[in-house]
């Protein structure tokens, strides 16, 4: 296998996982010759009801799709008991955060440190100063609620994923609410991305989606992207008070979700037959493949509750994540190099579930690179 070396494609391959194109160019092969363990993406990929309503309506590009997702939103308000008025559709999670930091016009805004990039990348592009509130590893990333007052206290806005990406760590409910009520005395915008929260057994017990609607200083993120397997299509939501959601929803953008997104995007959020297999299928796998990786002795992994492995090298024979990823990808396997998250040094790596073929594949590459 050839590797192409640009500067360019190793800053792509360390932006964010899942870049397909740009580990093809690098390494010179094609899609079906790869296992992509650096995205977390639904293993199970879309039923194959979904993909014949999509090719069955195939001819629906011709026309616009609904300008704000109006359908969608009601199966979404149906399915999960809220109402239209709270929701607001996205093209992609990722398009709601860039939306929220342009039309609140954050100034200060709070991001803990590691977690997805975009929060900050978002904050700053529309004018804001960003401060971080850096986990430990020798805590073992946990987040404590209480030592975030002050830093609280300071900002307008507050993001943190729950789970966390890519720690894996999920806070429980009640300190959710302690957050919760935190933010809201000192009057902090909190925006909780629950973008792996289907992954979690009994997602009730952990999100905030339903107490966002009544409080003004909370809002919350949801992505269809990685339980629906609709990376390609991009989409997600955000649920909030009705009135910070009108507000919001004035810089977005006329048609921003596509029809066959919406289509499919309906059709799968009220599969709960789906969601059930997924989830179980999931818990299954994560356990079997936590349990292998966890003996390599080479290898430190933390808890993970969404559908990922957060793990640490612990040998000098490879010492970085990034010569563990350049090995695996001789063996056309990639993982996730999570050297530029603020907070991780270049020991860190993440890895998604996927199926138990796979995963054997990662493991049988693994214990060879490292026990060689």
């Amino acid at each position: 296998m050839k590797k192409i070396n640009t500067q360019n494609n190793k800053q792509e391959k360390n932006k964010h996982g899942g870049n397909i194109a740009a580990m093809l160019q690098q390494y010179g092969l094609s899609e079906k010759h790869i296992i992509d363990f650096s995205a977390n993406i639904n293993p199970l990929g879309l039923p194959k009801k979904i993909i014949n309503l999509i090719f069955r309506n195939i001819d629906a590009v011709k026309n616009y799709p609904q300008p704000q997702s109006e359908r969608l939103k009601e199966i979404i308000a149906r399915t999960y008991k809220l109402k239209p008025d709270n929701l607001l559709v996205g093209n992609g999670s990722i398009e709601l955060i860039y939306l929220i930091s342009r039309a609140l016009k954050l100034r200060k805004v709070a991001v803990i440190a590691p977690d997805f990039s975009e929060y900050e990348t978002a904050s700053k592009m529309h004018g804001a100063e960003v401060d971080f509130f850096f986990v430990k590893e020798n805590e073992g990333f946990k987040i404590d609620i209480l030592k975030l007052k002050k830093f609280i206290k300071k900002s307008d806005a507050f993001f943190l994923s729950n789970p966390n990406n890519p720690t894996g760590r999920i806070l429980q409910k009640q300190e959710m609410l302690l957050l919760m009520d935190i933010c809201r005395l000192n009057k902090t915008l909190l925006i909780v991305d629950e973008a792996f929260m289907e992954f979690v057994d009994d997602a009730t017990r952990f999100s905030l989606m339903h107490k966002s609607v009544s409080n003004e200083y909370l809002l919350v993120l949801r992505s269809a992207t990685k339980f629906f397997a609709l990376a390609g299509l991009r989409l997600g939501y955000l649920i909030g008070q009705a009135k910070l959601i009108k507000k919001i929803a004035v810089f977005e953008y006329p048609w921003n979700v596509n029809c066959l997104a919406q289509l499919a995007g309906g059709a799968l959020i009220q599969d709960s037959q789906y969601a059930r297999k997924s989830r179980h299928f999931v818990l299954k796998e994560k356990d079997r493949l936590l349990k292998q990786l966890q003996k390599i002795p080479s290898i430190k992994t933390y808890p993970a509750a969404a559908n990922f492995i957060f793990c640490k090298l612990e040998t000098k024979k490879i010492k970085t994540a990034e010569k563990l990823y350049e090995a695996l990808a001789k063996k056309r396997i990639f993982i996730r190099d999570c050297a530029n998250f603020r907070g991780l040094n270049n020991q860190f790596f993440r890895i998604a579930v996927r199926a138990r073929k796979e995963n054997i594949q990662l493991i049988e590459g693994m214990n060879l690179i490292l026990n060689q």
